[in-house]
């Protein structure tokens, strides 16, 4: 078989985008290589064809508690039937990446599970699986990147197809404002002229899960004083219905601050786009194009409402830019950042002051002037859904959502402060503006009948307020429930207090709260379980069951390391049977995490 001849397919399963990234990363990879490809998302690709094909290349991420994403469950499904014969992809090679975050116990599982399957199938596995791990200093890009680099030469091996990869004239080639249609590009833009259409409306059309949430409330509920801003947003949806521990799903917005910087990016470097210039982007039939691009757009509905303005450029966004630049200083430092070796000084450079694509851009003024319709769709990155832990009761308030955010902003090195796309754009909005949005079941299985250890501090205690005004709004008493909370000050963020207050004295809610920074020395709440070990340990021997939610840094391992030092001490374990008990409750779904970066 010629090169021209095979075609390498590239699936994924990505839950909030990362993985089509790296899929469509995999894909501009193998066109320098000079090879056929196309890439889909599992629950997308024809079974049919899967006895039939040669090589397959699978990019799967990992969520809630070690599950498969919404776009590869049917995929995953199928995999998993038990009358397919031992032979079945006895023809199939295959590589696997996993995309995770080795705070969550269950990590990458998706993809171990997955690489698993495919060779009790008989499929042939071309080079060793690789776990990408978001809590790496330098990122996923820490594996991704040289795993990818690896790849072609193993695959000319395996299948003996020679590689042809393009000259660097080639590539920037593509990218020329007057060639269209090039087949290595992700989509196919044009300039045109058209009457426009609203882009949160034809995702409404085009897509039937997605729906129209009105702001009816948007509450601070910590004080004016308190170093940070967090609310609780009320959103109005009808007919709504969902269970404690489900997730909202929401598609942000583009601040117009950050809009308006951006278009002055371009003005100050002579691109002749504006906000009124009509685009039309239509799919290169290799990947699929998103459903929010399938019709004439301006460039500001573009600009605000698919790319996402606060991205941090990875390396493959720095290998476009080197091979677009002419000016020999900045082509040198951005070949720099595309090489391996230069992963640190990139690091140092983007992810540790957190330096967005506007102001890269603005770095490198001689490389940007050449950046057009066509380049841009290349270098930026669009806008990932936000998921939330939905914080109310479908019971207590119907046609309602409650949603508890934290505001991100914080300072680095840099003069302007960071401030997150989604919490930001969320604090924003007033009474009677509609956001789109989407729901999903949630990581946790919360089982009613037996006891319950909470553990959720700061806005990880959303998940558990929609259980409790749940359980409060069906009658249950709440005896063999204790919760765990922490803040900083019992009068300055304790979210929503006067619940927890209403739940102890009528449900017989049992509650612990540790405020940090209300002593001289911070109690924080493994402290709390740890004062209360006796407590804890009599729920578990009585079948119950632990559930944490919170920020992924420290406080997940704190916890879990008090519920070790529990066993052994109550329960008499040494060091290592106390850990198998702790694993047991993690691996038997008795141990439940729902942590977040």
């Amino acid at each position: 078989m010629t090169r021209e001849e095979f075609n390498i397919t590239v699936l994924y399963g990505s839950e909030t985008g990362t993985a089509q990234d790296t899929a469509e990363e995999i894909w501009i990879n193998a066109k320098r290589n000079g090879l056929m490809c196309s890439v889909t998302a599992m629950d997308d690709y024809n079974m049919e064809h899967l006895g039939s094909e040669r090589l397959i290349i699978f990019v799967a991420s990992t969520t809630g508690q070690g599950d498969a994403p919404s776009n590869m469950t049917k995929f995953w499904r199928f995999l998993l039937r038990k009358s397919h014969p031992q032979t079945l992809l006895k023809n199939l090679k295959y590589a696997v990446l996993g995309l995770g975050d080795s705070s969550y116990e269950k990590y990458n599982f998706a993809a171990k599970k997955l690489n698993k399957r495919l060779a009790q199938l008989g499929a042939q596995e071309i080079i060793p699986i690789a776990l990408a791990d978001d809590q790496h200093d330098l990122g996923i890009d820490a594996i991704i990147e040289p795993w990818i680099k690896n790849l072609w030469p193993v695959i000319s091996d395996a299948l003996s197809i020679p590689l042809e990869a393009s000259p660097v004239n080639q590539v920037v080639e593509r990218f020329n404002i007057s060639i269209i249609n090039q087949p290595s590009q992700r989509s196919i833009v044009e300039l045109i002229k058209n009457i426009p259409t609203d882009i949160y409306k034809h995702q409404l059309e085009v897509n039937n899960h997605l729906k129209l949430a009105t702001i009816m409330k948007n509450t601070r509920t910590t004080t004016l004083d308190h170093f940070q801003d967090v609310r609780l947003i009320e959103l109005n949806i009808t007919n709504v219905n969902y269970q404690p521990g489900d997730i909202i799903y929401l598609r942000p917005k583009n601040s117009p601050e950050q809009v308006s910087k951006f278009f002055h990016l371009l003005r100050e470097h002579d691109i002749p786009l504006t906000p009124e210039t009509l685009l039309s982007i239509s799919d290169n039939k290799e990947i699929k194009l998103p459903d929010c691009l399938k019709y004439p757009l301006t460039f500001q509905q573009v600009v605000e409402q698919y790319w996402d303005l606060n991205y941090k450029p990875r390396r493959s966004t720095m290998q476009v830019l080197a091979l677009l630049s002419d000016n020999e200083l900045e082509k040198e430092k951005l070949t720099e950042f595309s090489t391996a070796i230069g992963q640190d000084e990139l690091y140092n450079y983007v992810n540790r002051p957190r330096r967005n694509i506007i102001e890269v851009l603005r770095d490198f003024p001689y490389t940007t002037r050449k950046l057009n319709e066509k380049i841009l769709f290349e270098v930026m990155a669009p806008i990932k859904p936000r998921a939330f832990s939905i914080a109310s009761s479908c019971k207590s308030t119907p046609d309602k959502i409650h949603l508890l955010v934290a505001v991100v902003k914080y300072k680095t090195k840099l003069v302007e402060p960071r401030l997150g796309l989604c919490s930001n754009w969320l604090a924003s909005l007033e009474k009677g503006q509609q956001v789109i949005y989407w729901l999903q079941k949630g990581t946790f299985h919360f089982d009613w009948e037996k006891p319950m250890i909470l553990v959720g501090p700061g806005t990880g205690i959303a998940p558990f307020r929609s259980l409790l005004l749940e359980q409060e709004a069906t009658g249950v008493d709440l005896h063999n429930v204790v919760l765990f909370f922490g803040c900083r000050n019992e009068k300055k963020d304790f979210h929503c207090r006067e619940d927890y207050e209403r739940l102890v004295k009528n449900n017989n809610l049992t509650i612990f709260c540790a405020f940090s920074r209300d002593q001289a020395d911070k109690i924080y709440v493994q402290h709390l379980i740890r004062k209360q070990g006796a407590l804890c340990w009599n729920l578990l021997l009585n079948g119950g069951k632990i559930y944490l939610s919170g920020s992924s840094k420290n406080m997940p391992k704190c916890v879990r390391d008090e519920f070790v030092d529990i066993a052994k001490k109550f329960g008499n374990f040494n060091d290592c049977d106390a850990e198998n008990f702790v694993r047991n409750l993690e691996k038997s779904g008795r141990y439940q995490t729902e942590t977040w970066g």
